[in-house]
């Protein structure tokens, strides 16, 4: 990512708006978050001197919006951003250098009873786009790498149909000053339709990298629904992954599968409690068989929780995202919620994850469980404040994986507790 001039930006940002605003006199309207957090880490079971760490997050964004006409619209994004892969706190940036950056900017155009479809809308530019659950496919704002492209969606009878296909990255020159040839790129194609109620999808995702034999093919299958007056709801999704290998080489392909039910009701002195579940598991190489078994999609991202329960092939997560984990993961998250009658703008939150190896082959998991109890509490309807209270916990003791003779960093299970309190402000 190049680092942008913060005046500049902010300048053609705005001169954009305007533009777009005076000769067409267009619809304006800007919204947006600011989110702060406080962290205080403190540890246990370590094998080096650490025992607290204090540090604070952020995260700005301010999208804006212009209704050209009634078919017509013009849409842009500015967000903070910490330019650290490794970071897996949700693109909320540390103590070092902030970088900003347009994480939308695409124009959108619809029209009704266009060849015969009750409607159509194409998008062209920078912007995000999701599948299902995130199981395959998931939002691009939380990526380094955007999706710039074009989406179209068309409806009739029902059925929704999307096409969309986008360069996820391109290669410059030395100096970044203009592109060279080759690009990764990402194709998909989704089919919907809500039957009694539930809404039903396919899918197909292509993703291109640069190179040959470097391809890969997602097919999935998903479905969401609720039962019982909105108070029972449910979501499904199920996919296979196969990868284009050089010959000779073993074939590669692997499943992928996610599921959760959740049920609200009120009971005693509360107005609202909920109690939910959620499992997703993405497949890790058997070393019984001759392929190479691995589920690793292009752009995951669902967030079920805190760091660990986030998959996302840039921020954290625990999945085999390209032979990271070739022993695959599962995931599962429970939490239970309630809103006292009393304090109705009070959320009490307690949550549980656990994330473990789909094929474990050498019998140590590295992943840690995490419990935690949040509060959350509505200041103004754009103002909310929250307390975590966490704790990690090792799923097994230290062990010596490279063979070194010795535990290394990268090796060592500590506990850990966490108090973190965060103000958002919405607008």
């Amino acid at each position: 990512m190049s680092k942008f001039n913060v005046k500049s930006l902010v300048a053609i940002f705005f001169l954009l708006s305007g533009l777009i605003n005076v000769p067409i006199k267009a619809q304006f309207s800007v919204d947006g978050d600011f989110k702060v957090r406080w962290y205080s880490d403190s540890f246990t079971q370590t094998l080096d001197s650490r025992d607290k760490e204090n540090y604070m997050r952020y995260l700005g964004r301010i999208r804006t919006n212009f209704k050209v006409s009634s078919d017509i619209s013009f849409h842009s994004e500015l967000t903070t951003i910490f330019e650290n892969n490794s970071n897996s706190v949700r693109n909320i940036v540390g103590t070092g250098n902030m970088y900003y950056t347009i994480t939308q900017l695409f124009a959108e155009l619809s029209t009704q009873d266009f060849l015969g479809l009750d409607l159509v809308r194409l998008r062209a530019g920078r912007q995000p786009f999701s599948v299902g659950s995130g199981l395959s496919f998931g939002e691009s704002y939380y990526y380094l790498n955007k999706f710039d492209g074009a989406r179209v969606d068309a409806a009739y009878a029902g059925f929704t149909f999307t096409l969309f296909g986008a360069i996820t990255e391109q290669s410059l020159s030395e100096d970044e000053l203009y592109p060279e040839p080759g690009s990764d790129q990402i194709y998909a194609a989704r089919l919907s339709k809500e039957i009694f109620n539930q809404n039903v999808m396919g899918y197909y995702l292509l993703q291109r990298f640069r190179g040959l034999f470097n391809d890969n093919q997602v097919f999935g299958l998903g479905i969401t629904g609720d039962f019982l007056n909105e108070r029972l709801d449910y979501f499904g999704e199920f996919a296979y992954q196969k990868f284009n290998t050089a010959p000779g080489l073993p074939k590669q392909h692997g499943i992928g599968y996610m599921g959760g039910i959740g049920y609200r009701f009120s009971f005693g002195p509360f107005r609202s409690i909920k109690i939910e579940t959620r499992y997703a598991a993405y497949q890790g190489d058997d070393p019984s068989t001759g392929d190479v078994e691995i589920f690793s999609p292009p752009y995951p991202s669902f967030f079920w929780g805190d760091r660990t329960g986030y998959a996302n092939s840039e921020i954290g997560g625990s999945y085999p995202y390209n032979g990271k984990n070739p022993e695959g993961s599962k995931i599962w998250y429970s939490r239970i919620y309630v809103i006292p009658k009393i304090l109705p703008a009070l959320r009490i939150q307690l949550q549980y994850i656990n994330v473990d190896e789909y094929a474990d082959a050498d019998g140590y998991n590295s992943e840690d469980d995490e419990v935690s109890l949040r509060f959350y509490y509505t200041l103004h309807t754009n103002a909310q404040i929250e307390l975590r209270l966490s704790k990690g916990l090792p799923n097994g003791e230290d062990k010596d994986l490279n063979g070194s003779g010795t535990i290394t960093s990268g090796e060592d299970r500590y506990s850990f507790f966490r108090i973190m309190g965060q103000l958002q402000i919405s607008f």
